[in-house]
Formats: structure tokens, sequence, C-alpha cells
């Protein structure tokens, strides 16, 4: 069969990409890279060659009630990229901020944030203090994820949740994966027996449709969330919808970017030490500190699960992660960083090493440039299925990104960005002398234009990425913000979405012994499967104790991988065949009740999906799935309670659709207390009345908990 592009490019770069397929592959893509670098810098050079006048905004921030200097404070400048945080006293400085009027705003989990209007003349040195109240409920936070540019979540024009340091703590979240769980539209378990994996779902999306990033970064393995330790996230950003226009590919359901601490203004120490059901025990040991304009963070962490009596369930997982950074200011700053991660489970064992660099270059008139290098290598040693001999995948991935971002004309925010990705597969039965060795490659250009017209804000995108082995695919994206008053907004959005094929569906060579034995083989005729999404959102809110939305969402997949007999009961393979559909509605509602301290939350989403192959449901898809928190914190005593009420509605089990499983209530609890400042110590129970239920890869009749404490220095 001949391979077809999934969009046809004609003009000289069209010829360019058909040269490349007949054999003129490093020649035309060096050409291709440096077209690519060309184009950014064009748009940079221009900024980087203008000079004006600047001036320096300087202060002071305090708590309202005691008077006492708030550290960590975001102070910046909206829609400039200028900002800074406030020191150890409080203070906080903005240089190289250019002659005009400006809404600052200075923001920290916990407190009502608070904006000023000011008019900076050249050259001035303006001095402006805040001081802020304390919030039961953060109704805003800064947010980089769906665009690429700083916002407010109430300016993002796309859809984005945050789960902030605040809530991880109200949660008693020991991993990325526990800290998202309850988002609206979000569903999260894991499973340690063999050949499971992280069950990460948005909107009804099977998980491979999840993008997960950390610090921009895309990640892999089974347990991708699992991995990583809250005791170095700062927040989690989840953007709903098709992200492949800024993100490239798996980024079909949204993407999922998990943000490791800013490096710290001072030395600290802590330990977190966990043991629960199961006989599970983790322990996290996490330093930082600085000297001059560095500053550094490191973290080391170690868990170990028994699993149930009788069942290959254990896990063994231990991981370094850290990083090390240069600041000059928030626009100017370095930052290395890299982890090894080991995993060991009933049939596999996985190793991965990665590093990577981070570089953000001021510009004058407000544009910046970034730059940002990326390699990991990953050893998998799985025994599919049982077989004696496992089969041991290497994996080397790399990496590379250019981003400008900038003003090109008044009321226009715009983003020229170029990605090159290498990645290369070695592939062997243990003890075998077969050997799959392959590579491929993707050289990716993206526009974003964000074009405020207040109160509506259009933002247009577009992605071309071309791979040397599934041809060129386009990628466009429109979105939608209208703030018709101070408390209504209005947010739409469509765009295209894709998944390219795994290195395993394209090239795997793999035996499993189940039934008589029969080999799985990878299909290299395999296209990307894509996506169309749409979502529309509604939003209210009402000063800081209430907050509401109510958002409407689609999702059209189409040549969806899926797997078939290509020899009967002899050789397994892949195919694009699939098409499938979901759908629904989402709200949430979250307010204080009668005091700051007591706060409550309702979250429900409706769901409708369809393999449009079969005109059934998907498997373990409930139409109905609701939460409802109340949330009791005491500042002053150091203690946080919060009670979790959970809904799951009917779902299928099989694909026919023969065979429904009954909804269930689950009730959980979560308590913890500080003491002297220094001392937490967590309670996490759930389902605190030990009902039964089924869902997918994880089954459960009894109640289970952690307990554990933390030590800060």
């Amino acid at each position: 069969m001949q391979r077809r592009p999934l969009y046809w490019v004609g003009g000289p770069f069209g010829q360019l990409i058909r040269r490349t397929r007949r054999g003129c592959a490093m020649r035309e893509l060096t050409s291709y890279l440096k077209l690519m670098v060309t184009a950014v810098l064009v748009f940079a050079l221009p900024h980087i060659a203008v000079s004006k006048p600047s001036g320096i905004i300087e202060g002071r921030v305090t708590d309202t009630e005691t008077g006492s200097p708030l550290v960590n404070v975001n102070i910046f400048l909206k829609g400039t990229g200028l900002g800074t945080t406030t020191d150890l006293q409080g203070r906080y400085s903005i240089a190289g901020v250019p002659a005009g009027k400006f809404e600052i705003v200075a923001q920290i989990v916990g407190y009502k944030e608070e904006k000023r209007v000011i008019e900076l003349l050249p050259n001035q040195r303006m001095t402006l203090d805040f001081k802020l109240r304390q919030s039961a409920i953060l109704l805003d936070e800064i947010v980089v994820t769906a665009t690429k540019t700083t916002h407010l979540v109430s300016d993002a024009p796309i859809p984005t949740s945050v789960v902030t340091r605040k809530q991880i703590d109200k949660y008693n979240a020991l991993d990325a994966g526990e800290a998202v769980k309850y988002l609206t539209g979000i569903r999260f378990n894991r499973s340690f027996s063999p050949m499971a994996s992280d069950v990460f779902q948005i909107q009804g999306l099977p998980s491979r449709y999840t993008l997960v990033l950390l610090d921009g970064e895309r990640i892999g393995g089974r347990y991708p969330l699992t991995q990583i330790p809250t005791d170095v996230v700062k927040k989690v950003e989840m953007v709903k919808g098709p992200s492949s226009v800024l993100y490239g590919s798996d980024a079909i359901g949204g993407v999922c970017n998990v943000i490791t601490r800013a490096l710290p203004r001072r030395h600290f120490f802590n330990t977190r030490f966990s043991y629960g059901s199961y006989e599970a025990k983790s322990l996290v040991l996490t330093h930082g500190g600085h000297f001059g304009k560095f500053g550094y963070l490191i973290s080391a962490c170690g868990n170990r699960t028994e699993g149930e009596e009788g069942k290959r369930n254990w896990y063994n997982m231990e991981n370094i992660f850290g990083k090390l950074g240069w600041e000059k200011d928030r626009r100017n700053d370095w930052t290395i960083r890299g982890g090894y991660y080991h995993e060991d489970l009933s049939l596999r064992e996985a190793k991965r090493f990665d590093v990577g660099l981070e570089g953000k270059i001021g510009l004058p008139d407000l544009s910046n440039l970034v730059v940002k290098g990326y390699r990991a290598r990953s050893r998998d040693k799985t025994h599919v299925g049982g077989a004696l001999e496992a089969t041991v995948t290497d994996e080397e991935r790399n990496r590379g990104e250019l981003r400008w971002t900038g003003t090109l004309f008044e009321r226009h925010l715009s983003s020229l960005g170029m990605e090159i990705l290498y990645k290369k597969i070695e592939q062997r039965i243990e003890e075998g002398d077969e050997l799959i060795d392959k590579s491929q490659h993707m050289e990716s250009l993206y526009l974003q234009d964000e074009i405020i017209f207040k109160p509506v804000t259009l933002l247009v995108a577009g992605r071309l990425d071309h791979h040397s082995v599934w041809g060129t695919h386009f990628n466009p994206k429109l979105a939608l913000l209208y703030k018709a008053t101070n408390w209504l907004r209005l947010r739409a959005s469509v765009g295209n979405a894709f998944k390219a094929p795994t290195s395993e569906q394209l090239y795997r060579r793999t035996w499993h012994p189940g039934g008589r034995g029969f080999w799985i083989k990878g299909n290299p005729n395999l296209e990307p499967e894509t996506s169309t999404g749409y979502n529309l959102e509604l939003e209210m809110q009402l000063k800081d104790v209430f907050h509401g939305k109510l958002s409407f969402f689609r999702h059209d997949l189409r040549d969806m991988i899926d797997g078939f007999w290509a020899e009967p009961y002899s050789v397994y393979s892949y195919q694009n065949i699939g098409k499938a559909l979901t759908q629904g509605a989402e709200a949430e509602i979250k307010g204080s009740l009668f005091t700051e301290n007591l706060a409550g939350t309702v979250k429900y989403t409706f769901l409708k999906t369809k393999d449009k192959e079969t005109d059934k449901e998907l498997t373990y898809r409930p139409h109905h799935r609701a939460t409802a928190e109340l949330g009791y914190s005491n500042r002053r005593f150091g203690l946080s309670l919060t009670l979790i009420e959970e809904y799951v509605g009917t779902r299928f089990k099989d694909w026919k659709n023969e065979e429904k499983l009954p909804h269930y209530f689950l009730t959980h609890v979560r308590v913890n207390q500080t003491l002297l400042k220094r001392l937490v110590l967590f309670l996490s129970i759930n389902n605190l009345f030990g009902e039964k239920y089924l869902d997918m890869r994880f089954s459960e009749d009894s109640l289970t908990y952690k307990t554990g404490l933390t030590l800060k220095f």
C-alpha cells in the first residue's frame, strides 16, 4: 500500500517534503530546520534591536489582618510577561517596565487577589504596596499551559482547571495522580496488576489521548503521574480539549501539566513518611536552597506496596528529581532539570533517565525568546502474557524547541515556534538474537495569535507537522473569550488534534504465550489517529464567595488504532479502523458557607459515548458522575478537615453492552493537622463504609487508608 500524506502541501514547501521522501532526508531536513529558525528569528530580531526608556515598580506585600510580610506572592503586569515574586520580607521589584498604562496584579494561594491600574512614566521609579485579605476559595491563578503565554485563569481563552498547592495539601495527595483525581470531568485510578497502568481519562476519552507533562516536557511510562511525588509540585494545570496545535501528538483529550516548585529563596529540608493499606510505604526527602542568583531543588522518593494477598499487584518504585537554575528576573532565567525513575512490578521492570534545559530571554518591547532542549532514555523489560523470556525495549527521545512571543501589532499577542523531535527504538526478546532498530523524526512549526478587543479575546492558531514515517499533518484551532460582565464569562473553542502511532504499534515484535502462543507484530503502515473537539463554557464569579461553571463538550475520533488478528490465532497486529464519539456536560459550583473557614463544592459530569463501528457505548463510562465536598479549615489551629461524597452511575462492563454494572456511592475523609509550623500529621480514608464496587482494572470491597507525617526544616 502506498503511503499518502494526510494533507498534501503544494509549492516549494510541498516539493521539499516530497524530495525528503525520495531519499534526500538529511540535506532537506537541515534546510527545513534553517528555514524554521530563520522564521522565528525574523520575528524576534526587530525587537532585539529596539531599546526604549524603562522604569521600575517596587513595593511590599503584607497580610491585612496581621501586617506580616507575605512571601512568594506573584506580582505581575497583566498581558506583558513582566513580573516577579516577593522575598522573605515581602518586598518585590520589577525592572525594565516600559512607559505606559498597565494593570498590576498581586496574587497568592489562600488570599483574595488585588489589582491596580497604574501609569508609568519613562525612567520613573514607582513604589506600590499591597495588603491582601485571606479568602476561603481561590478564584484565580496564573496559568501558562493553555496558550504557552501567561494568563490569569479568568483571562485564559481556553478552559483551564488548576489544582493549587493548597488543594494538594487539603486532599493529602501523595502523588500527582491523587492531586487531579477529583477535578470535574477527570477520572483517575491505578492498578498494579500485571500489564496495568494509570487510568487517566478526560471527558471519557481513553488514557492514551491525554498528554502528561512535567514542567512543560512530556513524560511517558505506565505510571507517569504516580511517579511524581507532590513534595516537589507547586500546582497542576489541566487543559481540556484538543491541544495538538501547541503540543503535537497525544493531546487529543487535553493536557495535564505538573509544574514543580519554584527554586527556593531560602534553604529548606522536608521529609515525608506514609503508611497505608496493602503494606504501602513511602518515604520522600526534599531539599532546596539558593546562593546568589542560583537556586536548586532535589528530591528522592521510594515506594513499597506489598499488594493484596494472592494477587500479583505489588509495586516498588524509586526516583530522584533535581533542578538547578539561574534567575536574573522573571523574564531572564535558565533552568536545567533531570531525573531517574525505576519501577519494579510483577512481570515488568522499567527505568528512565531524562535531562532538560530551558532558557527564557527577555527582549525589549516586552517580547521574549524561549529555548528548550530535552533528552530521555528508557528501558522496559516485560514478560508479555507471563512469557518466560522478557521483551526488552530501549527507547531514546530527543526534543528541541525555539519560541518567540511578543506583540506584532497593537492588540495582538503572537507566538511563533519551531520544534524538532527524534526518537529511536531498539527491541529484542531476552536471550534472543533478533533486534528491531528503528528511528523516526518530526519537524513542526506553529503560530498562535491572541487578538484582544475588550471584552472579547480571539485566539487563532495552527501547527504544521512533518513526520518521517506518516508524512504531513496540519492542525488548526480557534478559541473565543467573551467577558460579558465582571462576573460572567463565555468561552468557546474548536480544534483538531492527533495521536501518532507509538513505536510499539509500528515496529513491535513480541511473543505472547497465551493459548497456543502467538506473535504480536507492529504495522509500519499505520496513520495517526485524529480528532475534532468542541467546547463551550459559561463561568460565573461573585466576588470571593461563589464560583460556578457550566460547560458542554464533544470529541469526534477517527482512524483509531485497534488490534486485530492479521493471521488467525498466530499473528496479532494493529490497524486504523475505529471511530468513536464522546460528548456531554460538566457543572461545578463552589463557595463559602456561612463563614470563611467553611467551603463547599459540588461537581457533576454527564457523559455519552459511542463506538461508531459497533454502535455501542464505550465500556466503564458512566452517564452520571458527581462529587460533593465539604471542607473546614482553621489556620489558627492548623487544622483541615475534608469530607468527599462520590457517586458513579451505571456503566457497561463489556463491549457488546450486555453486562451493566450497578451505581455506587463512596465516602472519603481527609484530615491534616499542623503542629508548631514544622510537623504535619495526615490521615486519608477511602471508601469509609466499605462499599463493594468494580471499575476499570480496579475493584474494592473494603475501607483503605493512608496515614503519615511531614517534617519541615
